[in-house]
């Protein structure tokens, strides 16, 4: 890790941090298993590690059916609302989220986050099974309290004076995630439409999720309409390994290390796509490229993680937290980096102090 990052300048900065961050219009529950290898006894069982044991055990099951035991690890929150917001508020951010927490009052699940956050209630959440290994996990989410999610029934709930409001104090909105919100392109154009043009910047800050989910006509649309809000609203669009790889084919590039560096293909996908900044991060690096530069740094590995299931979610969380204390754009990654990294260690995202120290054991490797 580099040494060249100031590690106090950016401990200083970010306990003088302010700034506001709406998040909207998800909200899930997932119910996290593990798959059993094999048992000899109620107490004596192996577990399925990585993700490609399971395909091989699908895989050798060729045609008809196949058995699988589950053990339930935990019943957790999910989605982009709760997992960024969680991060960004335990942080010391103020954040609200608009999402679906629960219909008559909120689920226990929520009841951390409204101690830190301010959460607004839509109706019941959407509820997703996670098989979580330790190289990655798999989701597997009923989608029916997310197919109704509109703008219509945003403003409903919260009519149009309060929802602008909101609005309008945030210096930066999440809207997402685009795979799972089929309204998403409605939703961003009506929340664009209602700021008022007064000189304050707000950014945009997107996670699209699995993009292969979507047609790549939709993938499209809805990248030109963040470019067309671009010069009024500066837009952030972060992706995973596997959704750089479908974007940047877009554009005839690759994420390999054939042809150009990453950060030259990161530029060129970015100018290609319009937006003020994109974010890749994976298990091995993250990378960004913004108006004024890009930057590269290698993700701390951890060799067994706690939890896997938000953890990109949380390394966003880590990024907003560093655009908000106005870090630079390597500085962010490795606030990101540290975010993610505690973490996966923990279960939970940072406070102040834990990031700081964690951020400490990253640079000093």
């Amino acid at each position: 890790m580099s040494n060249s990052i100031n590690i106090q300048g950016i401990a200083d900065k970010l306990e003088n941090m302010n700034g506001t961050i709406t998040m909207c219009a998800d909200g899930f529950i997932d119910e996290v298993w593990e798959i059993v290898d094999s048992r000899a006894s109620v107490s004596d069982f192996k577990l399925l590690q990585q993700m490609k044991q399971f395909s091989q055990r699908i895989d050798s099951a060729g045609t008809g059916g196949m058995g699988i035991e589950l053990i339930k690890k935990r019943r957790a929150f999910g989605g982009l609302t709760a997992n960024i917001g969680h991060a960004v508020a335990k942080l010391g951010v103020d954040t609200t989220m608009i999402g679906l927490y629960g219909k008559d009052k909120l689920d226990p699940l929520f009841e951390p986050l409204a101690d830190i956050s301010t959460l607004i209630s839509l109706g019941d959440s959407a509820i997703t099974h996670v098989l979580e290994f330790t190289d990655g996990k798999i989701l597997m989410t009923d989608m029916e309290a997310m197919l109704t999610m509109t703008w219509e029934r945003i403003v409903n709930a919260l009519g149009m004076d309060k929802l602008v409001g909101l609005f309008q104090k945030s210096d930066i909105i999440g809207v997402g995630y685009w795979s799972l919100l089929p309204a998403f392109d409605d939703i961003v154009e009506q929340i664009c439409t209602c700021l008022p043009k007064d000189g304050k910047t707000r950014r945009f800050f997107f996670d699209f999720a699995d993009v292969r989910k979507r047609d790549e006509a939709s993938l499209v649309s809805s990248l030109q309409l963040l470019k067309k809000h671009n010069e009024s609203f500066p837009m952030t669009l972060s992706v995973n390994e596997h959704e750089a790889v479908v974007l940047f084919e877009l554009y005839g590039e690759t994420v390999d290390d054939k042809g150009k560096s990453l950060t030259e293909k990161l530029e060129f996908i970015r100018e290609q796509i319009g937006l003020d900044e994109l974010v890749v991060h994976t298990p091995q690096y993250a990378a960004a490229s913004k108006s004024d530069g890009t930057a590269l740094i290698p993700q701390s590995h951890i060799e067994k993680p706690v939890r896997t299931a938000g953890a990109g979610d949380t390394f966003n969380g880590g990024y907003i937290a560093g655009i908000l204390a106005g870090l630079d754009i390597a500085e962010r990654l490795y606030m990101a980096n540290a975010t993610v990294t505690y973490f996966l260690n923990n279960g939970v995202p940072p406070n102040k102090s834990g990031l700081t120290n964690t951020l400490y054991d990253i640079i000093n490797q």
